[in-house]
């Protein structure tokens, strides 16, 4: 499995493959490595045929392959904003999807998008919708599935959000002074785990 940062492997020279410890008896996929500028993610949830509302671009960060730092609005060119946001719409049309879905883009040091991944359910990057937007990608979801009324977006506020990793819950789990403008999220997860995702705080800006 490759997520997080789990089952993920890069190979810079052949003999690098010699140094991994690959179970080849399974599968698996060689990708392309590309000259990474940034990555972003367009959350959208469809209602049904040409019926959606889309979220912003969100530029993503990472820390260890895992998803760190996510902020809206996003640096990038008007040309990448509108391209983002129409080959998102273009493909939950063409998957004929019903609710809210994440599509993951990287774009590389010559300005060209790749979409990198497809996640057919509410996303972590776009937990900032909770605050930032009237209506967050979670209710839009919910919305959807179960044929209720679409509610036009408005975003009440630019937002940051970063994943609070393994330990780094502690401290708001015991009470740390948060700003009117900080929101802490506790997943509730029992066990604290290395490179686990246990929380999240938002802050609007």
């Amino acid at each position: 499995m490759g997520y997080d940062g789990k089952g993920q492997y890069p190979i810079k020279k052949i003999e690098d493959i010699d140094k991994l410890n690959i179970d080849f008896s399974k599968g698996y996929i060689l990708e392309k490595l590309v000259k990474l500028k940034k990555e972003i993610s367009v959350i959208i949830t469809r209602f049904g045929n040409n019926s959606y509302e889309i979220y912003e671009p969100i530029e993503n960060t990472h820390e260890d392959q895992i998803l760190k730092h996510s902020i809206i609005p996003a640096e990038i060119t008007k040309k990448i904003f509108d391209e983002s946001k129409d080959w998102s719409i273009r493909i939950a049309e063409e998957l004929k999807y019903i609710g809210t879905l994440c599509v993951e883009f990287f774009i590389d040091r010559n300005e060209n998008l790749y979409v990198n991944e497809i996640a057919p359910r509410v996303h972590n990057s776009g937990h900032l919708t909770i605050n930032a937007f009237n209506i967050s990608q979670f209710e839009n979801h919910v919305r959807a599935v179960c044929s209720l009324e679409k509610i036009p977006l408005k975003k009440i506020s630019n937002a940051k959000m970063i994943n609070l990793i393994g330990n780094q819950i502690k401290p708001y789990r015991e009470n740390f002074k948060l700003n009117e403008n900080e929101f802490f999220f506790d997943y509730q997860k029992k066990e604290i785990k290395d490179k686990r995702k246990m929380g999240h705080i938002t802050t609007l800006i």
